[in-house]
């Protein structure tokens, strides 16, 4: 149970500097590729575990809406080919949307596939999709928004609560987060 979540979201901001330093840092090394890997994951569990966790989390962060890109699947990805993407998923197609950040959050938590995306001058993005939705979709996330997203869980403080409890179960709800 998370008692104080300074404790969780400070590393947030962390990742989020070296995220943001990665991006432009030319090509980039087996060890930051691994730091990359690292701070995206335990990022997102830590977004997931606040959200899980009463009263620490305003109602604005819990609804934030990230954007992403999909690309429709061609091909059925498994242990063996599951790092063939141009195989697997057309590229030639892209959706943009808009999904909970929880939604991500459990996609890149329960990832079948994860993959930094790279270009000469550093880190793009993230290619990702679950056990789930590998025969459907791999998403994209650009890193601009994969910081934003832990900038502004990382700095999200309530203020003010307002809880209820059910009458005839007991259990107390936060009603508004604020």
């Amino acid at each position: 149970m998370i008692w104080e979540s300074y404790y969780w979201k400070t590393p947030l901001l962390r990742m989020a500097r070296r995220l943001r330093a990665l991006k432009t840092a030319g090509e980039l090394s087996e060890k930051q590729l691994v730091q990359i890997e690292r701070d995206i994951f335990i990022g997102f569990y830590s977004i997931r575990k606040l959200f899980e966790t009463f009263g620490v989390m305003t109602d604005a962060a819990r609804s934030l809406q990230v954007r992403v890109l999909w690309h429709p699947n061609r091909k059925r990805p498994d242990a063996l080919n599951s790092h063939r993407l141009a195989e697997l998923y057309d590229f030639e197609q892209e959706e943009r949307t808009a999904k909970n950040i929880r939604f991500v959050a459990n996609l890149i938590i329960h990832s079948f596939i994860f993959s930094p995306c790279v270009n000469d001058g550093g880190l793009e993005g993230i290619f990702f999709t679950s056990d789930k939705e590998r025969s459907k979709r791999l998403y994209f996330m650009a890193i601009d928004d994969v910081i934003a997203a832990f900038e502004r869980v990382g700095k999200d403080y309530v203020t003010e609560l307002q809880t209820r409890r059910d009458p005839e179960t007991g259990d107390l709800t936060v009603t508004k987060a604020s």
